[in-house]
């Protein structure tokens, strides 16, 4: 399920946390925490216009690799970072080669994935089969840039001890806490 689904998911948090932040872990897909210093956390991005929205792709790539991420994109997507200055390992499409972006899901090897698909290709059986495998691998699976952009606000706000464990609630825990 996309985070834009869960948008409209009420925010009770003690602290600012991204609205889609609170939003995955309402609904029970918690966005990956920064990865400690020993830990190689990568993040699958696939991104269909990065010229026409180049501040937002830019801030999502920069943020994760400064969040300690390593980045795996298709050719496109990998090609953009690293002529932007901004390290992206390469992934093959579905269909393009081993491993592909199905590999890298069903072999746990990343923890989050943003997939903005054209309307090419067999876009539409791809998106699918990315979606399922990343259900059925319990990854975060994000399908618009405003999503990526507020998940990665939110990886960065827990990551600066603005929200995280406990700090978010239900409106039935709010109301339990209420005498």
């Amino acid at each position: 399920m996309a985070l834009r689904s869960r948008a409209k998911t009420v925010r009770w948090a003690v602290f600012s946390e991204s609205p889609s932040s609170c939003a995955a872990k309402a609904a029970g897909s918690e966005l990956p925490h920064a990865p400690a210093a020993w830990e190689n956390k990568k993040v699958l991005i696939s991104l269909s216009n990065k010229e026409g929205q180049k501040e937002q792709v830019l801030f999502i790539g920069k943020t994760l690799a400064s969040l300690g991420f390593t980045l795996i994109g298709t050719k496109g997507t990998a090609d953009f970072y690293n002529a932007n200055g901004i390290k992206c390992e390469f992934v093959n499409k579905i269909g393009g080669g081993r491993p592909d972006v199905i590999d890298v899901i069903l072999n746990k090897e990343v923890c989050l994935v943003i997939n903005t698909p054209k309307a090419k290709r067999n876009y539409a059986e791809d998106r699918k089969t990315i979606r399922k495998a990343c259900l059925k691998y319990k990854v975060p699976y994000i399908t618009t840039l405003a999503g990526a952009v507020a998940a990665v606000q939110g990886i960065e706000a827990v990551k600066g001890g603005h929200g995280g464990e406990g700090s978010v609630k239900s409106l039935q825990e709010y109301h339990a806490l209420i005498k």
